[in-house]
């Protein structure tokens, strides 16, 4: 309950997010993540696959690693 995944993974994931697809898609995918989004229900899988289609990558591999691995992964420079 009070481990780092509950308090910082969140907060890493998005910044290694930012990092991996740059700005201008980074804030082009929350801003559609609200609009689309906001105020209802959505999956976990409904954000990635939100993030995929701006930045026209694969992020299976980061998702996995920053999600659902049990180790944190280190912080992208």
């Amino acid at each position: 309950l009070f481990n780092s995944s509950v308090y910082l993974r969140g907060g890493f994931t998005l910044h290694a997010l930012r990092t991996t697809i740059g700005d201008d898609a980074f804030f082009q995918l929350l801003s559609t993540y609200v609009s689309e989004f906001g105020g209802g229900n959505a999956l976990t899988r409904d954000f990635t696959s939100l993030a995929e289609d701006i930045s026209g990558q694969n992020l299976d591999a980061f998702f996995q690693a920053w999600l659902f691995d049990e180790q944190l992964p280190p912080l992208p420079s």
